[in-house]
């Protein structure tokens, strides 16, 4: 999958997930109310900025949808079963047990969903059903596990229709309605802890990060993203490697070491080739400047000193970093930490011992 769909808040928090999530991914789409297109300010900063870098896709799922009161339907039918288990959580909302769906943005008590994000006729519904009340004009306060069963189920078909790949930084548990079984569900799972728990150890990534440069970044290095992503995927997505086995940790291991040694041939390019270059190439080139009387004279005693060729040479390994050959797929990596970790940025350590 190259493009995910990130749920349940609107704003994606600043976090190593999402930085990591940014790098790995083609396309990341958030579900966004319709008003928060005319008034940007409404994000919070993070968020704000990814959209104008053009990291994040705001997608409006009423304009998603070409049925949206329809799809209010399936839902409550679900709401309706013995597997939802209605008069528990009803009873739960009642008695206040809920929480906020982004306690970290609002204030008021009881998870909170934005009246655009649906037709106004599922939460008709699950006022009726003693699951959700209107908070005002813009936001409804719905039960906790339903609130999550709805952005679920938004993500899903919003995700389905557009194949963007629901994906969470939370824990949510399976949507119901999803035409999955319980046998293939478990296994994406496994698949996607796997994928996680690699791109967590190779890319240990700072916070300090200049978005604008990571958006140059991917638009520059497409082939090499893709190289990556291929050799992240045959490891997760191999079912008979288990993350818990020392040999998926040895594999990730391999993989780490390929990248650091790329790394570091990109510093040897930058530096030891530079030493040579700077002080007897550049000073080399310095001196046929200063003692060519004419243009020809010029050239003659420039291109006659080895030396003036050693400092192009030097100047080009410097530029020409990205040219290094590389059959790991790790090159991606190591270009990361030459073009946008800014200086100064520690990097973090692997719980494999790293």
């Amino acid at each position: 999958m190259e493009n995910i769909l990130y749920y349940p808040y609107i704003n994606i928090p600043r976090t190593d997930w999402s930085l990591r999530t940014l790098l790995y991914y083609n396309q990341i789409g958030s579900i966004v109310p319709q008003n928060y297109f005319y008034e940007p300010e409404r994000y919070d900063q993070f968020m704000r900025e990814m959209v104008q870098n053009e990291l994040v896709i705001p997608i409006n799922p009423i304009e998603i949808l070409e049925k949206p009161w329809e799809i209010s339907k399936p839902f409550i039918d679900y709401v309706e079963s013995k597997e939802f288990k209605l008069r528990e959580r009803r009873n739960s909302f009642r008695k206040g047990k809920t929480d906020r769906i982004n306690e970290n943005k609002f204030k008021l008590n009881g998870p909170k969903i934005h009246a655009n994000k649906f037709d106004s006729e599922i939460f008709y519904q699950l006022e009726q059903a003693g699951l959700a009340k209107r908070e005002n004009n813009e936001w409804y306060i719905v039960e906790q596990r339903t609130a999550n069963d709805l952005m679920s189920f938004l993500a899903s078909i919003v995700g389905g229709k557009l194949n963007f790949l629901p994906t969470t930084d939370m824990q949510v548990r399976k949507a119901p309605f999803t035409n999955s079984s319980n046998k293939v569900y478990k296994t994406k799972r496994k698949d996607n802890v796997r994928r996680e728990i690699i791109l967590k150890e190779l890319i240990p990534f700072p916070e300090q990060i200049d978005l604008l440069q990571l958006r140059r970044f991917k638009d520059k290095y497409p082939d090499l993203l893709n190289r990556f992503k291929n050799k992240v995927e045959l490891i997760a997505l191999d079912h008979n490697l288990d993350e818990e086995s020392q040999l998926f940790k040895e594999t990730i291991k391999e993989l780490d070491y390929q990248k650091e040694e790329l790394s570091a041939k990109m510093n040897e390019s930058r530096f030891g080739q530079l030493m040579f270059g700077t002080v007897c190439g550049i000073t080399g080139a310095v001196i046929g400047l200063a003692s060519a009387g004419t243009t020809g004279a010029l050239v003659g005693s420039l291109s006659a000193l080895p030396s003036f060729d050693n400092a192009i040479h030097s100047a080009l390994k410097i530029e020409g970093v990205e040219n290094i050959t590389d059959q790991s797929g790790m090159k991606y990596l190591a270009l990361v930490d030459k073009k946008i970790r800014r200086p100064g940025a520690n990097k973090k350590y692997s719980a494999f011992g790293r």
